[in-house]
């Protein structure tokens, strides 16, 4: 329901539009936050904060920089309602699970998706002939709290805030290159040989995701020279990264995780066990707080887990 064109009732004492509209910003902090969550502009939430405290007649809010901070009665009044929603939105929930009990709505980075994750999900599907997963990649930030999704992998460095988390698997960067640039026996090459001499592929910087380490610094935390450190191919995008080593461009710095279904199929190798390289970011299990997921969630919650243990096993 638009809360722009809430029309009062006379048998109901307080409008559950302006309820709705102060537990949001109560819980985010924010009105901009709650406008997205909710899906109208700031204005509106602001006209609906203000009918409650004329209804009420007392203050609920009161500005705190650039956000909004709550009053003594305003937090009173923030719990109580608080868990009037928490009860609808579990309600809405099961609604929806006993609709359709098997659908599993997973968001998740789109790199990730295809080179982890697809193949764990058909396993899923596979094992548990009643569950769906619909995956929806690189999904819009408000998808979880809006209910468009019951569970969303993140890749950050810190565990994500305002949210039930659980982590996945950490992330980290290891040389990887096509066994065709390695010659017939790839086992048998030196790994210092190979990265003073074969082409470098870069993962270059863009947006808030980390890239590691760069070749430069790799090889001087290794003790390894070469005066062409900034030669060779460039890119943005991780998954072109491995796309070009691949198809022999050059030796890279490659994300273990995303480039498993690439060692699986012979297309890299990982050069050197000893060159694992932390990245400090990592992919974390989320869900809204407060949320009690239904059985499907729960068990695909728990076979990635499961799946990611081994992975995290030194020397894969």
């Amino acid at each position: 329901m638009d809360l722009e064109n809430l029309t009062l009732s006379h048998s109901s004492p307080l409008p559950l539009n302006a309820l709705r509209a102060f537990e949001c910003v109560a819980r985010h902090g924010s009105v901009t936050q709650a406008a997205a969550e909710l899906g109208v502009t700031s204005g509106a939430v602001s006209q609906q904060i203000r009918l409650l405290e004329e209804l009420i007649g007392t203050k609920l809010t009161v500005r705190a920089g650039r956000g909004m901070a709550l009053t003594a009665q305003g937090r009173a009044t923030a719990e109580m309602v608080h868990d009037a929603f928490q009860r609808l939105r579990e309600a809405s929930i099961r609604l929806s699970a006993h609709h359709d009990p098997g659908l599993i709505r997973l968001g998740a980075p789109g790199a990730f998706a295809a080179r982890w994750l697809s193949s764990r999900i058909n396993r899923f599907e596979a094992e548990h002939r009643d569950y769906r997963v619909q995956l929806v990649t690189d999904p819009a930030p408000e998808s979880l709290h809006r209910f468009q999704l019951d569970l969303e992998i993140r890749f950050s460095e810190t565990p994500p805030t305002g949210v039930q988390s659980l982590e996945l698997l950490s992330e980290s960067l290891t040389p990887a290159v096509s066994p065709m640039l390695l010659g017939s026996e790839p086992d048998l090459v030196n790994w210092r040989t190979a990265v003073e001499t074969l082409p470098l592929v870069h993962h270059e910087r863009t947006g808030g995701e980390p890239v590691g380490p760069s070749w430069a610094q790799w090889l001087a935390q290794r003790g390894v020279k070469r005066a062409d450190t900034l030669s060779g191919d460039r890119y943005n995008r991780h998954d072109h990264v491995l796309e070009a080593a691949a198809h022999q461009r050059g030796l890279a710095l490659a994300r273990r995780s995303l480039a498993e279904p690439d060692i699986a199929a012979g297309r890299l190798v990982f050069l050197i066990g000893s060159g694992v390289t932390p990245l400090g970011w990592g992919y974390h299990i989320v869900w809204p707080e407060g949320r009690a997921l239904h059985s499907a969630a729960r068990r695909l919650k728990d076979d990635l887990m499961d799946e990611a243990r081994p992975f995290e096993t030194p020397g894969l």
